[in-house]
C-alpha cells in the first residue's frame, strides 16, 4: 500500500510541474471521396477533448475522446458504418506542435489517430481515423483560440472515406 501511495504522489507532483492543456474541438468534415460511394455519407460533424503535455517548448502529446455525427441518410450510414447507428466514438492520441508568428498569434499542426467504435459498442465494426490540422490560433494568456482546416481519412471494414475538417479549437493552459 506504501508504494501504491508514494507512486501516486510522484505522479501528481509530475503533473502539478507539468504544462497540462485541454482542447475542447469541433469541426464540420466534407466528405471528398469514400467507399462504396452508394452507402457513403456526404458530411460528418465531429467535436471532443484532448488533454495534452507539453514535452518540449511548443510541442504537446496527449489522447482524448471524440464523437463523429455523420450527417445523411439513415440507411447509408449504416451500411457504411456496418452498424444501425449514425455516429461514432473517437479513442484519440495526438501530437500538437505550436509555431509562434508575434506575441498574440501562432500556427498550430495537430496529427491525431486512433480507434473509432460506431454506436459506442459495435467492436465488430471496429475502425480507426488518422489526420493532420493546420490551425491558426489567437493567444490570450493561457487561453487560445484557433480556426483551421485538414484532412482526415477513417475505415470502418471494407467502408472507407477522405474529409476535409473545418472547424475551431480552444485550448486552455494550465
Amino acid at each position: 500500500m506504501k508504494k501504491v501511495l508514494v507512486l501516486l504522489a510522484v505522479l501528481v507532483s509530475a503533473i502539478a510541474l507539468a504544462q497540462v492543456n485541454i482542447d475542447v474541438f469541433g469541426s464540420y468534415d466534407f466528405v471528398l471521396f469514400a467507399t462504396p460511394t452508394t452507402a457513403s455519407p456526404t458530411a460528418y460533424v465531429s467535436f471532443g477533448a484532448l488533454v495534452t503535455y507539453e514535452v518540449s517548448e511548443g510541442v504537446e502529446i496527449g489522447g482524448g475522446v471524440g464523437l463523429a455525427w455523420f450527417l445523411g441518410d439513415a440507411t447509408n450510414v449504416a451500411n457504411f458504418l456496418g452498424v444501425s447507428t449514425q455516429y461514432a466514438l473517437d479513442l484519440l492520441v495526438a501530437a500538437k506542435y505550436n509555431l509562434p508568428i508575434d506575441d498574440f498569434s501562432s500556427v498550430t499542426i495537430k496529427g491525431y489517430g486512433g480507434l473509432s467504435i460506431p454506436g459506442f459498442t459495435s467492436f465488430t465494426s471496429l475502425g480507426y481515423v488518422v489526420g493532420i490540422n493546420a490551425l491558426y490560433t489567437f493567444d490570450v494568456g493561457e487561453f487560445a483560440i484557433g480556426v483551421g482546416a485538414g484532412i482526415e481519412m477513417r475505415t470502418y471494414g471494407t467502408s472507407n472515406c477522405t474529409a476535409v475538417p473545418v472547424g475551431a479549437n480552444v485550448s486552455i493552459k494550465f
